[in-house]
């Protein structure tokens, strides 16, 4: 298998994967019980607690997606609390901990973890500010909590090379919001305050987008052989797959499957 067909399906499954952690009550829940403040101020410090203790205008580019302001305050509120840097440890391990409760039993989580890393540990940070503070994240020990970060590290490099693709195409992050599948359900969500542009004129110029991304992703898996890409995307959604069958209302971004 070639790098970009790889690409094309890392939506589908490290990203779906992902999502579902970040987007659990259960992950809120957790947060909460840590000492973390409910809600987007410890999200703002949580997911995106990775890029440290830095200038908030720095989390705002990194974020890329949200209306400046509305995060601005997200941020200063979830750093009330607790440090940012503080923040993501809790993320981090919360979320080995729903690959431990959602892979556990999946017989490729070493394999997957394995080739993750590989990925992981030779794609450039350059315009990746949330990947590189992923992958700056300690560890654990092999296991499917670390294959689970793993994955997640992953979904933040497919993520940084859409942002990229974004601002390539001179396309803002309410009119990218806008054209994708959830339009005004994300943008509430990320703030923007209505009314919001249609985004059904710029359908095409998003696939033009999401192509250009796609190729920019491709070269993170240019370290794998055609055999591991292929394994690769086997086994992602294999994991996928498996975490849907543990999923519950409280530990899924949405319904489980049947």
């Amino acid at each position: 298998m070639d790098s970009l067909s790889l690409a094309r399906g890392m939506r589908g499954s490290i990203g779906m994967l992902a999502m579902h952690w970040l987007m659990a009550p259960s992950t809120t829940t957790k947060a909460v019980a840590a000492g973390m403040p409910p809600g987007l101020p410890g999200y703002a410090i949580g997911r995106l607690g990775v890029v440290g203790d830095c200038p908030v205008d720095n989390v705002i580019g990194a974020a890329f997606f949200w209306e400046p302001e509305f995060l601005a305050e997200q941020v200063r509120k979830g750093r009330e609390v607790m440090s940012s840097a503080d923040g993501a440890v809790i993320f981090a391990r919360i979320c080995q901990g729903w690959g431990e409760d959602h892979l556990d039993g999946f017989e490729g989580s070493a394999r997957l973890g394995e080739l993750a890393e590989k990925v992981v540990n030779t794609a450039s940070p350059l315009g990746a500010p949330m990947f590189a503070g992923w992958r700056a994240q300690d560890l654990p020990s092999p296991g499917p909590g670390r294959t689970m970060q793993l994955c997640q590290t992953m979904r933040e490099l497919g993520f940084s090379r859409f942002c990229t693709a974004v601002q390539a195409a001179r396309m803002s992050p309410l009119v990218a919001i806008m054209s994708g599948p959830t339009g005004a359900w994300n943008a509430e969500m990320f703030g923007w305050p209505q009314p919001y542009p249609d985004g059904e004129p710029m359908a095409e110029a998003r696939n033009e987008v999401e192509a250009h991304a796609n190729l920019l992703h491709a070269d993170d898996f240019d370290v794998l052989t055609d055999d591991e890409r292929a394994e690769f995307r086997q086994l992602a959604k294999a994991a996928r797959d498996h975490a849907g069958t543990r999923m519950t209302a409280e530990s899924s971004a949405m319904a489980p499957r049947s």
